[in-house]
C-alpha cells in the first residue's frame, strides 16, 4: 500500500505517480526519481488545478519547471478542505 506524499493518507485504490515538474515543461526529468512522487486523487487534482493556473501566468512554464517538492506540498495542503 502506498502513502500520499502530501496529505499522508493511505492510497488503497489506484495510486498516482506524479511528475513534480510536469512533463510538458521538463521532459528531460521524466524518469528521474527526484521528480516522481505518489499522490492520492484529491491531492493530484489540486496540483493539476494549480499547475493550470500557474501555466497561464507570464513565464508560467518556466515557473513550473523550478517549483520545489516542498512548495507543492505547502500549496496543496493549503487547498485541502
Amino acid at each position: 500500500m502506498a502513502t500520499c506524499q502530501v496529505c499522508g493518507n493511505a492510497v488503497t485504490d489506484r495510486k498516482i505517480v506524479d511528475h513534480i515538474h510536469p512533463l510538458k515543461v521538463s521532459n528531460e526529468e521524466r524518469l528521474s526519481q527526484d521528480n516522481l512522487w505518489t499522490l492520492c486523487y484529491r491531492c493530484h487534482n489540486i496540483k493539476m488545478n494549480l499547475e493550470e493556473s500557474i501555466k497561464e501566468q507570464s513565464k508560467g512554464a518556466n515557473k513550473l519547471k523550478h517549483i520545489s517538492r516542498e512548495w507543492w506540498q505547502k500549496a496543496i495542503k493549503e487547498k485541502i478542505i
